[in-house]
């Protein structure tokens, strides 16, 4: 509802700078900036109002939109009156935000009924998020409900995944009362945005909702179409930079310029992937060894390319030819998998699709190259897969840009 009341009141504000500006000739070039005003901040999340307050990364990005949509409308149509319109327009969005933000916020407080492992995991998450007060219960089952009633619990998180009758029937009166009621899993995959791979089992992968993308052939196809253009579009847009990329690769170091590697695809089936080559050509003289954080065996420009992604550029290739998608898991060598598959339930589940040139799991999980990082990357992984969705490719892709700009990646 908040988020209607904003947009609505903002179309209002917007509406009436058109005619105290003399600008409703261009009403129609007006509707483009406001909609892609609209879609930027939703798509970044930006249009939440269950946050206390917007963070300095909301405010700036607020106005690159907006000077970024302003900007191209003035471009276009050279009108003066467009930059105080982007000012005030600017400052509304400000205050509007604030405004409905302090009248409708409040903080729940939220209380775990378990012990444990999955106790302290729902702790660590709630722990992060403002819109949470979290409030311990200690006491027996029977003293659940007054506890509920004198401190106002208006959340319940179960850090459990069995529970006894008894609890069965507390917790459902408490549900249908109107308490909110989560369990662990759905919590992970609601908010921490992952599947907890040690907690699942057969029966929860036959029962849980999702995982469209490995059936329904629409969804297959629009992917498809959405890989083969961008990568195309974007391969050609960055063939100059590839070029250059080639010939200092060529001249820092002595051997190949593409380094091509056998990695396991979609149903385990196998195909070279490229790459601009980022290490000294002897790297696995000792024979394979995983990627480390400040490897030594990476040179100089090799380090940028990894940071920036230019050494994944090749791979455009990999995505044209239908081996890869632009978003999916990323590939692996098959002597890392056969190992990761001994230690970690259901990796292979990642092999159920397309490997991506870049994924949920790279955007949201920090670098790494142990078991318990590939273990938490599959979490990832398989919400990816489970939750797909045309806009869900969309923000990873605004992420990965984010991580191309800054330099973060590996």
């Amino acid at each position: 509802m908040e988020r209607i009341i904003y947009m609505i009141l903002l179309f209002m504000i917007f509406l009436g700078e058109l005619i105290i500006f003399n600008l409703q000739d261009l009403w129609f070039l007006g509707a483009i900036v406001y909609v892609g005003i609209m879609l930027g901040m939703y798509l970044s999340d930006s249009l939440r109002f269950d946050l206390p307050r917007y963070s300095r990364r909301n405010y700036l990005f607020l106005n690159i939109l907006d000077v970024f949509f302003f900007g191209v409308w003035y471009l276009i149509t050279w009108e003066l009156s467009i930059l105080p319109f982007y000012m005030i327009f600017l400052g509304a969005q400000i205050l509007l935000r604030t405004v409905i933000n302090t009248m409708t916020y409040r903080e729940k407080n939220v209380t775990i009924l378990g012990e444990g492992i999955l106790k302290n995991n729902l702790e660590k998450s709630i722990q992060v998020m403002e819109e949470y007060k979290y409030v311990e219960f200690n006491g027996q089952l029977n003293q659940l409900k007054d506890f509920v009633k004198v401190e106002d619990i208006k959340v319940i998180l179960l850090g459990k995944l069995k529970l006894t009758s008894d609890e069965i029937e507390t917790i459902l009166q408490l549900k249908l009362s109107g308490l909110e009621v989560r369990g662990y899993l759905a919590h992970m995959l609601d908010f921490e945005k992952k599947v907890d791979v040690e907690y699942i089992d057969e029966e929860w992968l036959l029962n849980a909702y999702g995982f469209e993308i490995l059936r329904s052939m629409m969804q297959n196809k629009v992917k498809r179409i959405f890989d083969f253009t961008l990568a195309t579009v974007l391969g050609i847009m960055t063939a100059p930079l590839m070029i250059i990329s080639a010939i200092i690769v060529k001249v820092e170091s002595p051997g190949g310029v593409i380094y091509s590697q056998a990695r396991v695809g979609e149903n385990g089936k196998e195909f070279m992937v490229h790459k601009f080559r980022s290490m000294r050509a002897d790297a696995e003289k000792n024979g394979a060894q995983w990627a480390q954080v400040n490897d030594p065996r990476v040179t100089k420009f090799g380090n940028f390319m990894r940071k920036t992604r230019i050494d994944e550029l090749p791979q455009l290739l990999n995505v044209i030819k239908g081996e890869m998608s632009f978003i999916g898991p990323r590939p692996e060598r098959k002597v890392f998998i056969e190992e990761l598959e001994k230690q970690i339930p259901y990796y292979g589940l990642r092999h159920m699709v397309k490997p991506g040139l870049t994924g949920w799991a790279q955007v949201m999980y920090p670098y790494g190259a142990t078991v318990e990082d590939a273990k938490n990357k599959l979490e990832y992984d398989l919400y990816y897969i489970k939750a797909h969705s045309l806009y869900l490719d969309i923000i990873i892709l605004f992420k990965t840009l984010k991580t191309v700009v800054f330099g973060r990646g590996r």
